[in-house]
């Protein structure tokens, strides 16, 4: 069928995620901060791999990839030790930006899929109730 062709138009608003991207960001970032006092060092990347994954599920991996772009900057520099420093990357520091790119870069591709299979299902519903 060629409706496999337009899955990559399950999100018709890409542009508007670019700008709740960065919202999102904002809103994980100020999260973080208020809790930061309580939390420490320890989930320094909890709050934007949520938003990460709220993102690329409304609006695709393409502003997806976008947050993480912006995220990863904020979290080393804020909520990683030593804080509010730019310092030599050490091992943990290292570990730590491996699991977050890793874990969201996989859910994000994850949830992208399903998005486009469950695009191609709609679609080929309506193709079935038109014939």
């Amino acid at each position: 069928m060629t409706h496999n062709l337009n899955s990559k138009r399950w999100c018709s608003n890409k542009s508007q995620g670019y700008v709740i991207a960065i919202f999102g960001v904002l809103v994980a970032f100020s999260m973080r901060y208020i809790l930061h006092p309580f939390l420490g060092s320890s989930l320094p990347l909890f709050f934007f791999q949520i938003n990460t994954i709220l993102i690329v599920y409304l609006f695709g991996v393409g502003p997806g990839l976008f947050t993480i772009l912006m995220s990863a900057p904020l979290m080393i520099f804020y909520f990683m030790e030593p804080f509010g420093v730019l310092s030599v990357v050490d091992q943990r520091d290292i570990t730590t930006l491996f699991v977050y790119l890793s874990y969201t870069l996989l859910s994000s591709f994850l949830v992208e899929l399903l998005r486009r299979e469950q695009y191609n299902s709609k679609v080929a519903m309506l193709v079935s109730e038109t014939r």
